[in-house]
């Protein structure tokens, strides 16, 4: 890992491979995990996780390794860990995992979790930000519970959707939605691993037909490697956003599937995006058309690249739109005028919030402090974490077709509160 990854994982997007470990492992109910490191990771992965994952402060807990462990092992501080669980009484599993530090140490984690004799399984792996980032980490877990799964009866018509995280922005309620489309066209949906399934869902996983890979920062190891050990195909589809761009990436899943049906739930959809749509162009006749100098969306590629599709095609008019990707991807977006990579493209990014004259800005918290910092006028709402400057309350989720319906109403919203600060301006 790159210093400069290791800096923006550590300082600016908070988020490093011991919490994308901790969020995948923490998403499995029943399941604890056990940091064997100092507490500043844990903290530190806790601030990440626990605002999605109401579990989180209840199964993530810390061996809070001292200077002193570095130097004789950690096998006390695992013990302690351990028992701490055990007392607990919860526990059904217990994912244990090395800091950066700790992962330096070599202590047989393995040999001292099975030398406690838990009642629990342990499963154990090293993880932090030497490891990666988020990304990196969430699928190396996913990957580790992939070695746990069995062959299995293959259930026709079914698929797994690889690549969600209910630690995400409207995470669960995404995957909420992706189930929703996915069951309402006939496919039975075996397993969400990291978002809102079981430890039984996950290891029914190799029981699918298909895999759908929706990020591919997230689950595209985890497919590569099922269909090694279990012979599953897999897509990698994206995330759908927009009502149109839903419509097309259900006919694009099913054309890859060759089972499930549309029609009927198609139809259904389609009378929500007309009374939605007809209440926009009721603004629209009061307002005008919606009209931004500048659109700024930064955001995993799945998101960044999927609204920014749908912006432009469906919604809005913009004389620039500019992508910040906040990991690599191979995809492409035809909507975009620029494309940048974070942390790759740094100089190039600096110079964009420079250069900004204002307009929408779809983001995390991140980008729109710095955007005040240098005193540019804008207006946004947020689609990454972290989210420190605005709320999310319902059970609405950002993609599919109930998704367009909230992301066209923040996007009428911004355009009024535009409109109504040129007019105080003025």
């Amino acid at each position: 890992m790159s210093k400069c990854e290791f800096e923006s994982s550590c300082h600016h997007n908070d988020t490093c491979g011991l919490t994308g470990s901790a969020a995948f492992f923490a998403s499995i109910p029943g399941s604890f995990v056990l940091i064997n490191g100092p507490l500043w990771c844990y903290f530190y992965a806790m601030k990440y996780v626990d605002d999605e994952n109401d579990r989180a402060a209840r199964c993530i807990t810390c061996t809070g390794t001292s200077p002193s462990s570095m130097v004789y092992g950690t096998e006390k501080d695992i013990l302690k860990g351990l028992s701490r669980i055990r007392d607990a009484g919860q526990a059904e599993r217990v994912f244990i995992e090395n800091n950066c530090s700790t992962g330096l140490v070599g202590d047989d984690v393995k040999g001292i979790a099975e030398a406690f004799g838990g009642p629990w399984p342990v499963y154990t792996m090293d993880s932090g930000g030497l490891k990666g980032r988020f990304e990196e980490g969430f699928a190396r877990a996913f990957l580790r519970v992939v070695e746990e799964m069995k062959e299995e009866k293959t259930i026709p018509v079914s698929v797994n959707v690889l690549g969600l995280s209910d630690v995400y922005l409207k995470g669960r309620e995404d995957g909420e939605e992706i189930r929703r489309i996915l069951r309402g066209c006939g496919v039975n949906v075996i397993s969400t691993p990291g978002c809102s399934s079981s430890w039984e869902e996950i290891m029914k996983a190799p029981s699918a037909a298909f895999n759908l890979v929706v990020r591919d920062e997230l689950g595209l190891p985890a497919a590569r490697e099922m269909e090694k050990r279990f012979h599953i195909p897999y897509a990698s589809v994206g995330l759908p956003y927009g009502f149109e761009g839903s419509r097309k990436w259900v006919e694009k899943v099913l054309d890859i599937l060759s089972f499930g049906k549309a029609d009927s739930f198609l139809d259904k959809e389609k009378e929500r995006a007309r009374e939605i749509l007809r209440k926009g162009n009721g603004l629209e006749s009061l307002w005008g058309s919606l009209w931004f100098d500048e659109v700024l969306v930064a955001a995993p590629p799945s998101e960044a690249m999927g609204i920014a599709e749908a912006l432009r095609s469906e919604w809005i008019d913009t004389a620039k739109l500019t992508i910040h990707l906040l990991s690599p991807t191979d995809r492409t977006c035809q909507a975009a005028d620029i494309i940048r990579l974070v942390t790759a493209e740094d100089e190039d990014i600096r110079r964009d919030y420079e250069n900004w004259k204002g307009g929408l800005v779809l983001s995390s918290s991140h980008e729109t402090t710095r955007l005040e910092r240098l005193k540019k006028s804008f207006v946004f709402f947020h689609i990454a974490r972290p989210s420190y400057d605005e709320g999310f309350f319902s059970d609405l989720p950002l993609s599919g077709f109930r998704g367009a319906a909230l992301l066209y109403e923040k996007i009428w919203n911004a355009w009024l509160k535009e409109i109504g600060r040129e007019k105080i301006l003025k």
